[in-house]
């Protein structure tokens, strides 16, 4: 029985391509036995919507239309940095409690050798007080404004969006980080553990091996970027 991960398709954002990567894999996502939703698939901070209570109410249709695409499959959202407001918490424990095949998490989630995360603990550990801290900064009701989104949307333009995260989150010390968060997290979670399963980076990353795990990165919904559901064994 195969499993379907997939992140950061920052919905909302003007600069996402993400609706139609996620049209294009219709077929799969309804075939598949559990789909892990890797945070991020919401982009608040830069929704084009306005504020956000419409932000929510977007989401809150999308998720509803997802889960009727496959309503016999385990469901899992992973909090990410651009979806992990306190609303968006509840929005999500009240599906949770509609739909008895939906979970939500803000850390990790475990399903037989495969751990899955977001992945923002590689810049919340650079970040005064933490992953929490970190997180908080996102919390702000207020979308970012026309002014801050052409230059936003300048720098997709150039490119240089891409390039960034391949020279801040190098493959090593992304692993590296990544193992040291989920052995701080429960000292009993990686021993059974084979692949490791985030987001956050924007850089796919299909079976990289690091110290005996195999690592596995989606890619990202944003224009120019590259996007490939990873698939995982849950039998």
């Amino acid at each position: 029985m195969t499993g379907l991960f997939l992140s950061d398709l920052h919905l909302l954002s003007r600069r996402s391509i993400g609706q139609r990567h996620w049209d294009q894999n219709t077929d799969t996502i309804a075939a598949a036995k559990s789909i892990v939703l890797g945070g991020d698939m919401f982009d608040f901070r830069w929704s084009q919507l306005g504020s956000l209570d419409a932000s929510l109410d977007a989401a809150a249709a999308w998720l509803e239309k997802a889960i009727a695409l496959n309503p016999s499959a385990s469901w899992m959202y992973l909090l990410g940095n651009h979806d992990c407001h306190p609303r968006m918490q509840a929005l999500l424990s009240s599906i949770s409690d509609q739909h008895p095949t939906f979970d939500w998490s803000p850390a990790f989630w475990r399903i037989g050798s495969n751990v899955f995360l977001h992945g923002d603990v590689l810049d919340g550990i650079r970040h005064v007080g933490g992953l929490e801290s970190y997180r908080a900064r996102f919390h702000d009701e207020k979308v970012k404004g026309p002014l801050s989104n052409l230059l936003y949307s300048t720098l997709v333009q150039t490119r240089l969006h891409s390039l960034v995260p391949r020279v801040r989150h190098t493959r090593q010390q992304t692993c590296r980080t990544l193992l040291e968060y989920l052995k701080g997290c429960e000292t009993a979670l990686l021993p059974e553990v084979q692949n490791i399963y985030f987001g956050h980076t924007h850089v796919p990353m299909l079976g990289y091996r690091f110290d005996r795990f195999n690592f596995h990165n989606a890619g990202s919904g944003i224009r120019y970027s590259t996007f490939k559901p990873a698939t995982f064994d849950v039998s």
